[in-house]
């Protein structure tokens, strides 16, 4: 009896362990590993890590794309969320939305990937009386926007395929990038500015920008500002790429520093 019970625990805290280091591989690695090749990649058991796979798969936490490779399920993303929308690192991204806000004089914000849309997920507006409301919780597409374009250019080659084969590239304006050749030569120029860019494309007369907030391979979602042309263009708007990145860095140290 006495050399069962430790024996138990061990076997459980690894178990713990592996899950653990699994979700972290993940959202490191998302899309880019089938089940075996996970394993392989971890340098764990394939036998050990397929189980965990599984019953991950079956709470939601995990499930596999059109490629059958592994990327967090509807559960981890909603847990994601939830870390970043805790209220410490609310209102630090808050405060420096609102001096970026002020600093660029537009509305600026946080985007993160939602499925095949770029969901708002926190904004401060400008104090113009001229303002494109689009609010907290709204789901914007990816192939119009300046984030959903960074985010698309940034993914693996294969994994981007398959999104642009399977989404509808609807119209939204006259500048609506609808041909696929042309959306793909968009975001190879996308890939290598390192920056997104939305001149009309989703609504019209309104022009955006979006940086990553990302470190060491880990992106925690895109920074971004917008604003009616009429006010600032998109040439306009990029002068202010470099504050911009710079609050993307503040962010990122803010969610990556304990305490």
């Amino acid at each position: 009896m006495t050399t069962n019970k430790p024996a138990a625990r061990k076997e459980k805290g690894s178990t713990i362990e592996r899950v653990l280091q699994i979700l972290s591989f993940i959202s490191e690695h998302e899309g880019q590993y089938d089940q075996h090749e996970l394993a392989e990649a971890m340098d764990l058991p394939k036998l050990a890590i397929g189980k965990l796979v599984a019953q991950l798969k079956t709470l939601g936490i995990l499930r596999e794309n059109m490629l059958r490779k592994i990327i967090a399920g509807p559960e981890f993303r909603q847990m994601a969320l939830a870390v970043l929308r805790n209220k410490v690192f609310a209102s630090q991204r808050t405060a420096v939305l609102e001096k970026l806000s002020a600093q660029i004089g537009e509305t600026c914000g946080v985007s993160v990937p939602n499925g095949i849309e770029m969901l708002y997920f926190e904004r401060v507006q400008t104090n113009w009386p001229l303002q494109i409301n689009l609010p907290v919780g709204s789901s914007v597409p990816l192939a119009a926007t300046a984030s959903g374009k960074l985010y698309l250019a940034t993914l693996p080659d294969h994994v981007r395929q398959v999104i642009l084969d399977n989404i509808a590239l609807e119209v939204f304006t006259a500048h609506t990038l609808v041909e696929k050749a042309q959306l793909e030569q968009e975001l190879k120029t996308v890939r290598a500015l390192g920056y997104g860019r939305d001149n009309g494309e989703f609504i019209d007369g309104m022009a955006a920008v979006s940086v990553p907030i990302a470190r060491d391979g880990l992106t925690l979602g895109y920074l971004f500002c917008h604003s009616p042309m009429v006010r600032q263009s998109l040439m306009d708007l990029e002068s202010h790429l470099p504050a911009m990145r710079e609050a993307a860095e503040e962010m990122m140290d803010l969610m990556l520093t304990d305490g």
